[in-house]
């Protein structure tokens, strides 16, 4: 759309002049001003996109320059393939990232109900450690290798006691000079005890040895150990476990910022989605580029109105011209001419397409600023 033309011409009174030798009547002079401007609409709907994330937007098929519409027709189509199968993705991405979230949020809740738990029972595994490691030395140990000698003690006795009395048996026996089939019976008898303590014995001093050589000083390492390891446990868990907790407070809040952030950055794909269906808010017609400030400017909007462009973001598309808007004057004067223009002053127009023809105006608006 060509810019019309027109000359603007507004009549000024000025005061009279007089001659000193000359008989003048006395009559208005008059002062012209002279200016070109455009012919546009009075109400112009600038259509733009502003997207907050998306960034393609493609044009399939646009109205051409000048075309009529209908409320609700698409004024441009775009190419919304790239935009939709971003949103499928974010749908099950987003499934996927609460999952987590609430994961996390269970797990953190689990830590801060078992952390003070777990470092109560490990301080107590540690003092439990430490009392038996110090029975153990103070009595458990000396009770052990007393019981031992005790034991080995109580066989050698036993033992002692079945031979004496095999011998008494034998001896009385013998002085009778005679053996009755009872008395054999009793001495068999003691010969087996005797050769049963006499085995007790044996083993008896084997286990008193391995015991004050081998499992006794065992039992010690391994309290010892069990001592050693329960500290340790006990230190680790101090720092240990509170770190953890506090890590996972840090993990369940980057997982919420992140889940907010990527909320946020859905809602804005899916406004910006909204965007990219551009139809027209009334009947009228389409020009490319934007009309405003008594100005249209189709520069910017010729470089991507066509099929194949690529809208730019917060750039002016298209203007739509509302089906019986009233057209009006716009022009850009110099300061000179500025300031003899007031509001209400009258005069005509003659447009470029036909410069004959003279049409009445008056001056609505002055800007008292550029």
């Amino acid at each position: 759309m060509k810019p019309s033309r027109l000359l603007l011409t507004l009549f000024l009174a000025l005061p009279a002049a007089y001659a000193g030798e000359f008989k003048v009547e006395k009559k208005p002079f008059k002062s012209t001003v002279g200016f070109e401007g455009s012919f546009l609409p009075q109400e112009a709907l600038v259509m733009k996109v502003e997207p907050k994330v998306w960034t393609d937007f493609t044009i399939k098929e646009l109205v051409a320059q000048g075309g009529a519409v209908k409320k609700g027709a698409p004024v441009v189509v775009l190419d919304t393939e790239g935009i939709d199968r971003q949103l499928a993705d974010d749908t099950d991405a987003t499934i996927a990232r609460k999952m987590a979230l609430k994961t996390g949020e269970l797990e953190l809740a689990n830590l801060e109900k078992t952390t003070p738990w777990l470092l109560e029972a490990a301080e107590l595994a540690y003092k439990r450690a430490r009392d038996d490691h110090q029975y153990f030395v103070e009595v458990g140990r000396p009770l052990q290798e007393e019981s031992a000698k005790r034991s080995l003690q109580s066989t050698e006795r036993y033992l002692e006691s079945a031979t004496e009395e095999l011998k008494q048996l034998l001896k009385m026996y013998k002085e009778d000079d005679l053996t009755e089939e009872t008395e054999e019976i009793i001495l068999k008898r003691q010969r087996y005890s005797v050769e049963a303590a006499e085995f007790r014995l044996k083993s008896a001093k084997l286990s008193t040895k391995r015991a004050l050589e081998v499992t006794i000083p065992r039992s010690a390492v391994d309290q010892e150990q069990a001592l050693k390891d329960a500290e340790v446990a006990w230190k680790t868990a101090r720092e240990a476990l509170p770190y953890a907790l506090q890590q996972k407070r840090l993990d369940v809040k980057a997982l919420q910022v992140a889940d907010q952030r990527a909320d946020a950055n859905s809602r804005d794909l899916k406004a910006d989605r909204g965007q990219m269906d551009i139809q027209a808010p009334s009947d009228g017609t389409i020009y490319h580029g934007e009309i405003s400030n008594g100005r249209w400017n189709p520069v910017s909007a010729a470089k991507f109105m066509k099929v194949g462009g690529k809208i730019q973001a917060r750039v002016a598309l298209a203007s739509l011209i509302p089906a019986g808007a009233k057209l009006q004057l716009d022009a850009f004067v110099d300061e000179t001419a500025a300031a003899k223009l007031k509001k209400g002053q009258k005069g005509y127009v003659a447009p470029v397409s036909s410069p004959r023809s003279r049409l009445s105006v008056e001056l609505a608006e002055v800007a008292s600023h550029p």
